[in-house]
């Protein structure tokens, strides 16, 4: 029993900033086409030190989103460290170059695993975390802004759906999404110059829509909203 109160790991428990002491600098990252690298920094409020293990994969694992390669290019680094009590570091991502699409954003996953360093007390429990973060790779010279393109969405009746689509080169988060007067959870992307057909209309002569966004520094949007989406 003392070894299994001793020590608990949960590895892939997926929080958008991690917990336990260890605080990421922000919830998304945004890579513009002419930044050399980005810098995202970490801060250990804890008293003990504490393992970082950083990876970047392709983002196909977000709803709604497409894989845009089939290798993340992408270093980040240090890939691995040990993050001491109340100090702070900074993970850095670098481009390495690769064929992504030159006329909309690309999307990718940064993992963030806060792994315990200490020896565990007596019926302690010990986590780790691992948090993912959207990284989006923003071309330069894209039309429009990121700001704007939530509420640039178009929402159409297609039988007993609804359809979602974006004509903008930027990915919108669907955050707060509520069809038809139901929350829709984990509603997902909606991705550039894509649509998507989302459920809720079955039985609603009219299917009234609202929703919010997350522009690049992680801040909820104004709602939007739209009465009786068009047939």
């Amino acid at each position: 029993m003392r070894n299994l109160f001793g020590i608990l790991v949960i590895a892939l428990l997926a929080i958008p900033c991690a917990q336990a002491g260890v605080v990421i600098g922000g919830t998304r990252v945004v890579y513009g086409e002419k930044q050399s690298s980005v810098a995202l920094p970490l801060r250990n409020n804890s008293q003990a030190p504490w393992l970082i293990n950083s990876k970047i994969s392709t983002g196909g694992s977000w709803p709604g989103s497409t894989v845009s390669a089939k290798k993340a290019p992408f270093v980040i680094t240090p890939p691995l460290f040990a993050l001491k009590a109340g100090r702070e570091s900074t993970l850095r991502i670098i481009y390495t170059g690769g064929s992504l699409a030159r006329d909309r954003e690309s999307v990718f996953t940064l993992s963030i695993a806060t792994i315990p360093s200490g020896s565990p007390h007596d019926n302690s429990v010990q986590l780790a975390i691992r948090s993912q973060l959207k990284l989006f790779y923003r071309p330069a010279g894209l039309q429009g802004s990121a700001q704007d393109a939530t509420q640039k969405l178009r929402w159409t009746r297609v039988g007993k759906q609804l359809r979602v689509e974006n004509p903008t080169p930027y990915y919108v988060t669907l955050f707060n999404l509520h069809v038809n007067g139901r929350e829709v959870r984990n509603a997902g992307m909606v991705a550039p110059f894509s649509q998507r057909n989302i459920n809720g209309c079955s039985q609603a002569a009219q299917c009234p829509v609202s929703w919010q966004g997350i522009n690049d520094f992680g801040r909820v949007l104004p709602e939007q909203r739209i009465d009786n989406p068009s047939r």
